[in-house]
């Protein structure tokens, strides 16, 4: 197949962005965008692939954090107002911190009244009183107010071994939930019993924090002998992120992930939160070390309301 022709623009954006990747994977990559450029052209009807051509073929193929980068190199100014949050006072409560609801395209009302719900939720944070923290707490505020029963427990907190593959959940005769005895053993019975599930976590490096990381590794004690799942379908799920950079959405392929996680362990995904712009000079705080998300009305709202639909359907 002969390769698409760029403009000089085109092949610009391109060498860029494909210069962020390790030389390893680019040519994998370059054949992929190949491909999505030649497609787009026959679409258009078009003999080469310009800037907006390019830029439609990333925005297809690249995660949204490498779309930002493009974005940076394009309007440095955006980088430099980013990177003064780290040295000046004012600009730092100046940035915006964006949220984001998800919601479930067909809302479906829970099969329980909110009263006879139980609510469990997990914060991956090893904040107290973190942004994190707070957005659950609101969460499950607006839980609480529909009438359900909540209870929070901060990973943080809780002795929680690695996964070590010793594979025994898999054995048709082992009983328990896992080998390892520590604090999953009284986390498990209360999973299986939940009507709904909050996770919430910090985003430090492009993925979810290594709290619950550890975490979900031992949730594969629930799937059992012949792929038997061990939790019922039914109950309802809530996902909560947070990070530094001021976009609600960069992170939207980790959200994705983490609702994928609930999704096939039969936890159905009806709610999900996503806050940015806490980074800067108080790395998330005010200098009265209180979260920065409490100066945002809207975010906190906004995981009230979703809170409250967990359990209602409804808001």
């Amino acid at each position: 197949m002969t390769e698409p022709l760029l403009t000089e623009e085109g092949q610009e954006i391109f060498d860029f962005i494909i210069g962020i990747r390790p030389a390893i994977a680019r040519e994998g990559l370059r054949k992929k965008y190949m491909r999505i450029l030649s497609l787009l052209m026959k679409e258009q009807g078009k003999k080469t692939a310009g800037k907006e051509m390019v830029q439609e073929a990333i925005s297809l193929i690249e995660p949204k954090m490498l779309q930002l980068m493009l974005r940076w190199k394009q309007d440095p100014d955006a980088r430099r107002n980013l990177l003064l949050k780290y040295t000046d006072m004012d600009a730092y409560y100046a940035s915006p911190m964006p949220v984001k609801r998800w919601r479930h395209p067909h809302p479906v009302k829970p099969a329980k009244r909110p009263e006879e719900m139980k609510v469990l939720a997990f914060c991956a944070s090893p904040r107290v009183g973190g942004n994190t923290d707070v957005l659950i707490d609101e969460a499950l505020r607006g839980a609480a107010d529909a009438g359900a029963r909540v209870e929070k427990i901060m990973l943080q907190k809780m002795k929680i071994g690695y996964c070590i593959s010793c594979r025994r959940c898999k054995d048709e005769d082992f009983e328990r939930w896992c080998s390892q005895k520590d604090d999953m053993d009284e986390i498990y019975p209360k999973i299986q019993d939940a009507d709904a599930i909050i996770i919430g976590f910090p985003n430090y490096t492009s993925r979810e924090c290594a709290q619950l990381a550890t975490f979900f590794d031992r949730w594969d004690c629930m799937v059992r002998y012949q792929q038997k799942n061990w939790l019922k379908p039914g109950k309802r799920g809530m996902v909560i992120g947070t990070w530094g950079l001021v976009d609600a959405d960069v992170y939207d392929e980790l959200m994705e992930n983490i609702m994928l996680l609930l999704h096939v362990h039969l936890i159905e995904p009806v709610e999900a939160i996503s806050a940015g712009g806490f980074e800067g000079i108080l790395h998330g705080f005010d200098d009265k070390r209180k979260a920065m998300v409490l100066r945002s009305a809207e975010a906190l709202q906004q995981a009230y309301q979703a809170g409250k639909s967990l359990v209602t359907g409804q808001g």
